[in-house]
């Protein structure tokens, strides 16, 4: 009996030990559309964290309609959720239809442009997966903004709950009306076991700032709840990962977790595995982002979660706040040697490194006793008769690094040989000197640099009438100055425009 279960056991390693690979077959989705206002239908194949949508903004596919008729297929060696979205121009609306597709289903979905979601039909092989009564479930609605203002976690709660058991009955109620596949039932079944987990936390995070000192009060409670959610459903699941709305959580939950240690400094010696809060404290200061993320993935993740949420590190990352990337990366790359994330990533390791070997040169000039500059009429004194760009900014803010990484020697390109000056004011920064001198060695920030006290800040802000970080302004010859117009992101062509407007002005 042994000797059987042995061959029987290695006849079953077969496959495995000659390398063969599950079996590839095409699936097709055959569309038809009648009284159709658009020509095409929109496809998203590939989940949030495969390596096309994450770094190359890809895994869409788009099907052409002619008259009303289309189709399209794929590759596949295992079920695969595809989304799909129907623009109807004459109301203006995007239909989404989710479909499990099986290797080597035939679909044939058809809908009424004029009444999509009453007439949505889908037959052939692999409909019983894909009939219309899934979609309530798969295409969460819970709208939970009367709760917004909540400061205590309960009917948010209760509400969640109440959505989860209602979508267990619809997923029951189908499955014994159209018997799906065996692998439908595991999949649906996982997505509704997390759906009280990844709408308490995403709701935990929203309260912080709906709320504020209300939920602040009371937050050990959200916590509390929150902790025993995860301590039935793991946070940590891979084969989440083929659910878009699992791969947002994931990042929604690092960006929490994050923040919470912000707050709650006491915290921090799980993570950094220091002998006192100080010393936690000193290292969390150093980078309260990349190297912080870096260590809640390597305290609560494993395997292709983790793998997806360094990714999130980079992508947030480069041209933003590139703090100790390089280092991260050499750690994954050693993690995950085979990873598809590494090609989109090794050329920004390469120019990171690059930009980290500048120095300061004689065309970045810092101004002597910044703290005798008070108001913003002490800065036009000093950019008296010039055209300057005037840019507010701080170390410690990620949009003003990813403008200067995208955007600074662009501008300087072009304003090349002209009369264009360049004043770069540092605000909240007074205790990161150092900090500030290696960004502007790193981004090569030629020009005028003033490290602004409180009262200058507040000062500058208040004239140009501006709230936020960047804020860029431009300063004209004549002592007159406005806001630039380019937004954020910016609109490059339209502050070069108006710069160059500047430029000729009298």
């Amino acid at each position: 009996m042994r000797a059987l279960s042995l061959f029987l056991c290695n006849l079953f390693l077969l496959p495995l030990v000659f390398g063969q690979h599950p079996t590839v077959k095409e699936a097709y989705i055959h569309f038809t559309v009648q009284n159709a206002s658009s020509g095409t239908i929109s496809i998203v194949k590939d989940n949030y964290s495969d390596v096309n949508r994450l770094f190359g903004n890809k895994g869409r596919d788009v099907v052409p309609m002619i008259d009303g008729a289309g189709q399209w297929s794929c590759d596949l060696s295992e079920p695969k959720f595809i989304t799909t979205f129907y623009y109807d121009s004459i109301v203006d609306r995007n239909y989404k239809y989710v479909f499990y597709l099986s290797p080597g289903d035939e679909l044939n979905f058809s809908f009424d442009s004029k009444n999509p979601e009453d007439t949505y039909a889908v037959k052939g092989k692999g409909s019983n997966n894909n009939q219309p009564a899934i979609q309530a479930v798969i295409q969460d609605d819970l709208d939970l903004k009367f709760y917004k203002r909540d400061s205590l976690p309960y009917d948010v709660f209760s509400a969640i709950t109440l959505q989860s058991r209602d979508y267990q009955k619809i997923l029951d109620e189908y499955i014994a009306e159209h018997q799906p596949s065996n692998e439908f039932r595991n999949d649906y079944s996982m997505y509704v076991k997390y759906f009280d987990m990844w709408r308490f936390v995403e709701s935990k995070g929203i309260q912080r700032f709906s709320a504020r000192d209300p939920f602040l009060r009371n937050e050990r409670e959200w916590q509390r709840i929150a902790d025993s959610i995860i301590n039935i459903v793991p946070v940590c699941n891979d084969s989440m990962l083929r659910f878009d709305e699992y791969n947002y959580f994931l990042y929604d939950y690092l960006t929490r977790v994050k923040e919470r240690l912000w707050r709650h400094p006491d915290l921090l010696m799980e993570y950094y595995g220091t002998a006192s809060k100080e010393e936690a404290i000193k290292a969390r200061n150093a980078d309260p982002e990349n190297r912080l993320k870096e260590l809640i993935v390597q305290k609560h993740f494993t395997g292709k979660t983790a793998e997806y949420l360094y990714g999130t590190i980079f992508k947030a990352a480069i041209h933003a706040n590139e703090d100790n990337i390089p280092e991260i990366f050499s750690r994954f790359k050693q993690k995950y040697p085979e990873s598809s994330y590494l090609a989109y990533i090794e050329e920004d390791i390469r120019m990171i490194e690059a930009r980290r070997n500048r120095g300061l040169t004689e065309d970045m000039i810092f101004v002597d006793n910044p703290e005798s500059y008070r108001t913003f009429d002490d800065v036009l004194k000093l950019a008296k008769g010039k055209t300057i760009l005037l840019d507010m900014w701080g170390t410690w803010c990620g949009p003003c690094r990813s403008e200067m990484s995208r955007n600074s020697e662009a501008i300087k390109r072009h304003f090349k040989d002209t009369e264009l000056d360049y004043l770069y004011i540092a605000n909240f920064d007074e205790e990161r000197e150092a900090k500030w001198k290696e960004l502007v060695s790193y981004y090569g920030l030629t020009g005028t640099h003033l490290l602004a006290n409180t009262d200058l800040t507040d000062n500058i802000m208040d004239r140009l009438q501006s709230t936020g970080y960047p804020t860029y302004a431009i300063i004209k010859k004549d002592g007159t100055f406005e806001l630039s117009n380019a937004g954020f992101p910016m609109d490059r062509d339209v502050l070069i425009q108006q710069l160059e407007e500047a430029l000729n002005h009298q």
